[in-house]
């Protein structure tokens, strides 16, 4: 009866423990998921910034008679910093995506049939 009763206690201890775990790291992630989001609202505000300059570009360049808009210089380097903000901003939303996956499968209780939790979940770049 006393080792039944000492090896529940246990159980209940590494319950508590895994639990507690668990939600500390998840609460990590999530403040990391936060500061992603802070990051994507600062790089959609370059991107903006990119866009308008890329616009104010263009129409310069259209008003010194170019053809082709997209030709010059300095309009191809705007262009190329409005896919480089914009890329930049997507790689966040799946980093974002990866962290919530992580918390989702840190929740699910691992069965035979369905592994996971914390100790096979891949690394976030």
């Amino acid at each position: 009866m006393n080792a039944g009763l000492k090896e529940k206690a246990v159980q209940g201890t590494k319950s508590i423990w895994c639990n507690t775990w668990t939600c500390a790291v998840n609460t990590g992630r999530r403040a990391k998921i936060m500061g992603r989001y802070t990051l994507a609202c600062w790089q959609q505000q370059k991107l903006r910034q990119a866009l308008h300059h890329l616009g104010a570009q263009t129409f310069q360049a259209l008003e010194r008679g170019e053809s082709n808009p997209l030709v010059a210089s300095e309009v191809s380097e705007a262009v190329r910093k409005a896919k480089d903000s914009k890329e930049r901003k997507e790689q966040n939303y799946q980093a974002i995506a990866a962290l919530k996956e992580r918390i989702r499968s840190s929740c699910e209780i691992p069965t035979p049939d369905k592994p996971g939790g914390l100790e096979e979940s891949p690394e976030v770049p």
